[in-house]
């Protein structure tokens, strides 16, 4: 301890005074100035630093207040306020464990105080959600470290460590506006780092530009040749396109197989680059839809609109499939929404839309190729097998012994399944319907005198076992014998 004489006692005390009057008035600066003669006049003080310490955390600097608390403390351990000062500065630094153990402390001393013991809860909390959030980024799930972090960037502001991991979180969840702002206001504070590098990277990268991302990468390898997180990001960002274009070169050779594999393993790379990944789930349903599988090709393009609601090449993809599998309304969806997002396609789009909302009516009245249970990409002979094995099946003979309400269903069911086969057995016919014309309205339909039975007599032959009898309206019918 320095000997101090007692008018340089007193000097210092009136320091202090006027020091605390510039608080109460949030003048901080001179505050600071006053506090800090008060040290030189005596050092042993241990409130002159303690204050000097919150002036400090009032101006943010967090860092000095640390000094300060420390200072503080080394001459007056049992001090609650200024353990609660280091724990602010602490925190703010992102040293939350440090933080925990200050207010550990402060609790020995008052353990009645309640406001200290919430102060304590708060920062335990604070701190479990720090480390849950870390151990989410060494799970890969950055939605849950986001969830974390959103929390804890709050109180420790301060902290480029976790400001870092915080963008990064945000990147990488696709929020890369919010993403960039954070990043500004990291490098207008410690200069571009090589964690700036990183971040700028693979925002540019996630934003879609690809080429500007890679040479922000390399230049962040040239600053600091031990950067992995750049020289990971560069050879994911350089595997994925190569995927990506070898991928679409088999497509152009037709093997759509191998394609399939390529666009898979590209996808595998980087699952938090949504915009090229919208393109490759994009791609990959493309093949699907050329190999007929269309609900597959549908999930797709889904995955694909949702990484990028922008990417209308997936909506009219996914059109055509729901087109394909006769669901229109879906489509019919599908078009309207291109036209929002690309109005020079409107002229186009409208005439699909056209066409699918003439398919979507005739759909509500009858789906011709849902009672035969065949695609719509049915050949001749498909359509024949089917509507033999449920002519068959359905016929009222085959009832006989059942109860009304079956009779009447199989009624139905067989007049359906001849209705159907006499349209898309007849080429003029179903090409009306499939250009969502109602080949009945053209013809007068069932009402206009064509009996299921004439249907099922014509397709059979009228031999082969059968006995004719009357069925409805005064056609012919076939009994089993």
């Amino acid at each position: 301890m320095i000997q101090v004489s007692e008018v340089t006692l007193q000097e210092a005390l009136a320091k202090k005074e006027e020091g605390n009057k510039f608080f109460v008035e949030k003048k901080y600066d001179e505050a600071i100035k006053c506090y800090s003669e008060a040290i030189d006049h005596n050092p042993n003080e241990a409130v002159y630093y303690s204050n000097r310490a919150a002036c400090y955390l009032a101006l943010k600097q967090y860092k000095k207040a640390l000094d300060d608390t420390e200072q503080a403390l080394k001459r007056d351990s049992n001090n609650v306020k200024t353990f609660r000062r280091k724990a602010l500065a602490l925190q703010n630094l992102g040293r939350l464990e440090e933080s925990v153990n200050s207010l550990n402390a402060a609790l020995q001393i008052t353990p009645g105080d309640q406001s200290l013991k919430q102060e304590y809860q708060t920062t335990q909390q604070i701190c479990q959600s720090y480390l849950e959030g870390l151990k989410q980024i060494k799970n890969e799930d950055y939605q849950k470290a986001l969830y974390q972090f959103q929390q804890v960037i709050q109180v420790c502001s301060q902290s480029l460590e976790i400001q870092i991991l915080f963008v990064e979180c945000l990147a990488k969840c696709g929020e890369n506006d919010r993403a960039s702002k954070w990043l500004m206001q990291i490098q207008s504070e410690h200069g571009s780092t090589p964690d700036v590098y990183y971040l700028k990277g693979i925002i540019d990268l996630y934003n879609g530009n690809s080429e500007k991302a890679k040479k922000i990468l390399i230049d962040g390898m040239k600053v600091d040749p031990d950067n992995k997180k750049c020289r990971e990001a560069l050879k994911k960002a350089r595997k994925c396109e190569e995927l990506k274009e070898k991928g679409n070169q088999l497509l152009q050779e037709v093997k759509l197989n191998d394609a399939i594999e390529c666009y898979t393993e590209a996808l595998s790379v980087d699952p938090y680059n949504r915009k090229i990944n919208s393109i490759i789930y994009a791609n990959r349903g493309l093949v699907k839809q050329k190999m007929n599988q269309h609900k597959e090709a549908i999930d797709d393009f889904t995955k694909s609109i949702e990484l990028n609601p922008q990417y209308y090449k997936a909506l009219i993809r996914r059109a055509e499939s729901y087109d394909k599998l006769g669901q229109f309304g879906d489509s019919v969806q599908d078009y309207q929404q291109v036209i929002q997002i690309e109005p020079s396609l409107e002229q186009e789009m409208a005439q699909k839309l056209r066409e699918g909302q003439k398919k979507e009516k005739l759909a509500k009245k009858k789906d011709y190729y849902k009672i035969l249970e065949v695609g719509r990409d049915a050949t001749e002979n498909e359509i024949k097998k089917s509507y033999r094995k449920l002519a068959l099946l359905w016929h009222p003979d085959k009832l006989k012994d059942k109860d009304e309400e079956t009779k009447q269903l199989g009624q139905q069911k067989f007049r359906d399944i001849a209705e159907a086969y006499a349209v898309l057995s007849d080429k003029k016919k179903k090409d009306l319907y499939d250009s969502g014309v109602d080949p009945n309205d053209q013809n007068g339909g069932f009402d206009g005198g064509v009996d299921p039975s004439q249907v099922f007599q014509m397709f059979f032959g009228g031999g082969g076992g059968f006995q004719q009898f009357p069925f409805g309206g005064g056609g012919v019918r076939f009994e089993f014998r």
